[in-house]
């Protein structure tokens, strides 16, 4: 099969980034399987193969149908709004440790934060957070996503304690998703409310500290 990789003025398509991985789905009789952004250039490549040989490759200026895959987006919104709810309720159990890595993908997805939970606490820390987290669920807290300016951000997000910096953030404005009430700077998918994650029985799995950083582990249960 022929790789195909495909630029476009503007696509629907969600490239990889921000711990999510890409959309997939179609380009006119192209199976597209890999999204990227190029973020020095905001160049968006669609990388796939050719699955529909007696049609030809689009050329320059040609107007084109797309398919995202809607049932992997709906997955993957849903495993990226859990990861944030995973922050909302680490904030409410006061456990306001600056976040490092998010793994929004469907294989093991996990939040890491710097610093650590004593071994002796760390099984009452996996109740607490658990129980917080089907509370935010339970609560159908509304998701809400904004374009706000870095001094705005920087006041809404670092409201808590000071684990984002916007001062190398090359535009002025910053996209800023609120879920369950927790604000953070964040370009990804994301289901309408929290409620929606009740139904498809997303939860905490498990608590990993090792060389300063906390894991928190989710999927669904």
């Amino acid at each position: 099969r022929e790789v195909v990789h495909i630029v476009l003025n503007e696509t629907v398509f969600h490239p990889q980034g921000g711990g999510q991985p890409s959309d997939k789905g179609t380009i006119g009789g192209i199976q597209v399987d890999k999204v990227t952004l190029d973020r020095s250039t905001g160049v968006v490549t669609h990388t796939g193969i050719k699955v529909d040989d007696s049609s030809s490759l689009p050329s320059p200026g040609d107007m084109i149908g797309l398919k995202v895959d809607a049932c992997l987006r709906r997955k993957l919104s849903e495993c990226h709004t859990a990861g944030h709810v995973v922050d909302a309720a680490m904030a409410k159990c006061g456990l306001c440790l600056p976040p490092t890595k998010g793994y929004h993908f469907l294989d093991g997805p996990y939040v890491e934060y710097r610093g650590t939970i004593v071994s002796s606490e760390r099984a009452d820390v996996l109740e607490k957070l658990s129980r917080t987290f089907t509370i935010l669920l339970e609560e159908n807290i509304p998701t809400k996503i904004e374009m706000m300016s870095k001094i705005e951000a920087d006041r809404t997000c670092n409201r808590l304690a000071q684990n984002f910096d916007f001062s190398d953030h090359p535009e002025e404005t910053v996209r800023i998703v609120t879920v369950a009430n927790f604000p953070c700077p964040c370009g990804g998918t994301h289901v309408r409310s929290t409620g929606e994650l009740k139904e498809s029985r997303w939860g905490i799995k498990g608590i990993k500290c090792k060389r300063g950083v906390v894991r928190i582990k989710y999927d669904q249960l």
